[in-house]
């Protein structure tokens, strides 16, 4: 039921949404802006008056109570149609009227800065109000109504999440039935696009290389949905759905555990691919369990990681994107033989001779410009040469480590930048560190500057830096200048 109002029928009520439409404009029109909206309609006193006098006896809601209608009816009538994108992401289907949004929320909401065209799909949209208060809602074009049992099963099915019932019992092996190929299906389409690569290209090397060899491996499949479930707990704001994805990661954890255990102790040339796969992705399950606890970690089910410190978040890291790398600090941790690994996984990266970026922001470049000044000021005069010299090295290294990951918005530049300053210190500076030299954690401290912006592209990441940077705090000689030196970036540049 509608009803109209004013001159030429300008203003109508749909009753069954409560709203109150401009049909010259072409939306909903608030309670608190009918006066001023009249008015610019030249509408004055004594009929404005007379309209607000009728008006005032309709029930209208305010924006953000008003329920939106179900994507089988036909568009509301006085309000323009759209062309504009649902994402596609498992238990999301956001609506934005622009490609370039939903690029954005595909960067802001599941870190996947360069998402693919499948990201979305092209539907029909309507929103009752304008500015503040846009709220997109789709609509069913002619020829695509469907009837109201067809819809709510539609819905049911793309929104199902597994409940407690559904999960399988804990046990060696974890039968892979539909919900597992959702959590499949979401690595292949959304989390392996989050994922850094060595060389890059995560769509090629999580999307294609891993999976094909997961599908040939169960446990590597289990090492694979672990992390997506964990992704999907990352992502989501309920605490239950939430808790329902960690336990079925901790599942999944537990057979790729015991898979991961049978190839560390057979370390043949053989196995030599799916072991490095196994360890890389043993690192990314680790920042996962960092920074949001597994159930089944404390009941002691599956092996948990090491104690979240700079040193093991700081090898961790060089895992991820490292294959070799992780292999090697995983046969060097285990009582496990290891000359076949070692010799076979020779660190083939080198440092970069990248030049600074003109897209690192010029307040960074100075931090770094004068952070030698302001550590002289704050420290004593150092006892070696080489630590000196060490340190500034450190620094140079730094500034170099900025310019990789500000070369471009993706998780590769990112992860590579921030990854690739741990490759290239040297040993003497790795002693200070180690020693927890204060000139050494004070660079370290300025490092997590890059931790801090790899979080916002790497959902397994969040957090980390914070944590970190309080445990350097923390080693640092109370209210010291040294502290209060680290203690700056906290409210300056975390922003936290």
């Amino acid at each position: 039921m509608s009803i109209t109002f004013g001159t030429s029928d300008l203003l109508e009520y749909n009753a069954r949404y409560s709203v109150l439409i401009c049909r010259e404009c072409k939306y909903a029109i608030q309670k608190s802006a009918l006066g001023s909206h009249l008015l610019r309609h030249k509408i004055y006193r004594g009929e404005r008056q007379r309209l607000l006098s009728s008006i005032a006896q309709l029930e209208l809601v305010e924006p953000d109570d008003v329920q939106l209608p179900p994507v089988s009816l036909s568009p509301v009538e006085g309000l323009p149609v759209i062309s504009g994108y649902r994402c596609t992401a498992i238990g999301c289907e956001s609506l934005c009227a622009s490609s370039k949004r939903m690029r954005r929320h595909w960067s802001e909401n599941h870190g996947v800065s360069d998402p693919p065209e499948s990201c979305a799909r092209s539907v029909n949209l309507q929103t009752f109000f304008r500015g503040t208060k846009i709220k997109y809602f789709e609509v069913a074009s002619p020829g695509q109504l469907v009837t109201g049992q067809e819809i709510v099963a539609h819905q049911h099915s793309l929104n199902r999440v597994p409940t407690p019932a559904s999960i399988l019992p804990l046990g060696p092996r974890c039968n892979l039935d539909l919900e597992t190929l959702r959590y499949f299906h979401h690595f292949t389409t959304t989390t392996s696009l989050t994922l850094p690569a060595r060389n890059g290209e995560p769509v090629k090397y999580w999307q294609m290389d891993v999976v094909a060899q997961a599908l040939r491996l169960r446990w590597l499949t289990c090492g694979l949905l672990a992390i997506s479930a964990s992704h999907l707990a990352a992502l989501l704001d309920d605490e239950t759905t939430k808790r329902v994805h960690r336990e079925r990661s901790a599942q999944f954890l537990q057979e790729f555990s015991a898979g991961w255990g049978e190839v560390l102790r057979d370390p043949s040339v053989a196995r030599l691919e799916e072991a490095k796969a196994g360890a890389q992705m043993h690192c990314i399950q680790c920042c996962c369990h960092w920074t949001s606890e597994i159930p089944a970690l404390s009941q002691g089910l599956i092996p948990g990681p090491a104690p979240f410190d700079l040193q093991s978040f700081t090898t961790t890291v060089q895992g991820c994107i490292d294959p070799n790398f992780a292999l090697r600090s995983a046969v060097s941790s285990d009582d496990v033989p290891e000359e076949t690994w070692i010799r076979a996984t020779t660190d083939s990266g080198g440092s970069s001779d990248a030049g600074v970026s003109g897209n690192v922001p010029p307040a960074l470049l100075y931090r770094f410009r004068i952070l030698p000044y302001r550590m002289a000021e704050a420290l004593e005069k150092p006892d070696n040469a080489l630590d000196f010299v060490s340190t500034l090295s450190a620094i140079d290294t730094l500034v170099e480590c900025f310019s990789l990951s500000y070369a471009s918005d993706d998780v590769g530049a990112v992860w590579t930048g921030m990854a690739s300053w741990l490759r290239m210190l040297g040993d003497r500076f790795n002693q200070m560190v180690l020693h927890k030299s204060p000139a050494a954690l004070i660079v370290l401290a300025h490092w997590l500057l890059l931790v801090e912006r790899a979080e916002r592209y790497c959902w397994f990441l969040r957090g980390s830096a914070m944590k970190l940077l309080r445990q350097i705090t923390g080693e640092l000689p109370d209210d010291s200048a040294a502290q209060r030196l680290v203690g700056d970036l906290i409210g300056s540049t975390f922003g936290h």
